[in-house]
């Protein structure tokens, strides 16, 4: 669950992206799984789903580093685009794995993840 104000916009960077419709201070948790919500696919399920399925969970979710599952966020934060200069990254806060800033975003900055840091198929990402 997204915990600040956002919304969608062009990116620069590619496609849709996710974009701050606010200021947000460095080390603000800015989201968190919400389990129930957000799936969770086993590699023997994933090879079950239509091919227009699979493609959609490759392009919008990600295979995870550490339970090799196939996730997919119920939310807009599967359009946060990735960069080697993000300005989040992952801090596991009660056992939950969360996204946090890591310097303050300005109003209409385009939030930003390194996705080597979870997942399996974008470590070749430059």
């Amino acid at each position: 669950m997204i915990l600040v104000k956002t919304y969608l916009d062009k990116s620069k960077i590619h496609g849709i992206g996710l974009f701050a419709n606010e200021n947000i201070k460095s080390g603000a948790i800015i989201y968190k799984p919400s389990p129930g919500l957000d799936i969770k696919i086993s590699d023997k399920d994933f090879s079950k789903l239509e091919k227009n399925c699979q493609k959609t969970i490759q392009h919008y979710g990600f295979k995870s580093k550490i339970d090799s599952m196939w996730h997919l966020a119920f939310d807009d934060i599967r359009f946060c685009n990735h960069s080697k200069k993000s300005n989040l990254f992952q801090r596991e806060i009660d056992n939950i794995k969360c996204l946090v800033v890591n310097r303050d975003i300005k109003k209409d900055d385009e939030l930003l993840q390194n996705y080597s840091e979870f997942e399996i198929l974008r470590d070749v990402l430059k």
